[in-house]
């Protein structure tokens, strides 16, 4: 069972801090979300980019209720981004991403190993992919779902969140080797002196 974060986790950065984190995610998410959707027709594979920097966003900031604050944050970097939502809308949709990473479901999911991190990836794009469909469904307009297959289009959402899931781990690993390997030649070039 995972636990939220260790003590010394949250010690080392205060709860200002742990915000102002929160929200360089969120702009982080909104800015992936924006650049990394190629209009292939391919519905879900945007997922990847913003799903990747939110799991990697928990994984480095594990203080409870940032992952909500970078899909928050997210939602309202999307109106100046570009996102083409209203503000009400990205806030359901990222909001939502968020506190599902914030949310019991994940206390029991190790998000620190691979396999935690891409059925995290899974669960969050499916829940959006199930509030885009209810959405489209009261709204009489099944967009593009209708042509590309409901079927085909929710596999599409399981394998591009599993897809973000795992990079935004192995993002999250690569920092803490970096972060490890920069302390380590500071401390020999300290040592040095």
């Amino acid at each position: 069972m995972q636990t939220l974060a260790p003590a010394e986790a949250t010690r080392r950065i205060s709860p200002a801090a742990a915000v102002a984190v929160a929200v360089g995610v969120g702009l982080v998410a909104a800015l992936a979300k924006r650049y990394l959707d190629f209009s292939l027709g391919i519905p879900g594979h945007a997922g990847v980019g913003w799903i990747a920097v939110l799991v990697a966003g928990r994984l480095g900031n594990p203080r409870f209720g940032m992952a909500t604050v970078a899909g928050l944050s997210m939602a309202a970097w999307g109106v100046p981004i570009g996102l083409n939502h209203s503000l009400a809308y990205n806030t359901a949709l990222y909001g939502m991403a968020g506190a599902i990473l914030d949310s019991g479901v994940m206390m029991r999911l190790p998000l620190h190993r691979f396999w935690g991190a891409a059925a995290a990836g899974v669960l969050i794009h499916v829940a959006k992919f199930g509030y885009i469909f209810a959405n489209a469904w009261m709204a009489d307009m099944i967009r593009n779902v209708e042509v590309f297959g409901l079927t085909r289009s929710l596999a599409n959402h399981i394998v591009f969140g599993a897809l973000g899931g795992l990079l935004g781990w192995g993002i999250w690993k690569i920092g803490g080797r970096l972060r490890r390997w920069s302390a380590t030649r500071l401390r020999r070039e300290h040592s040095s002196w």
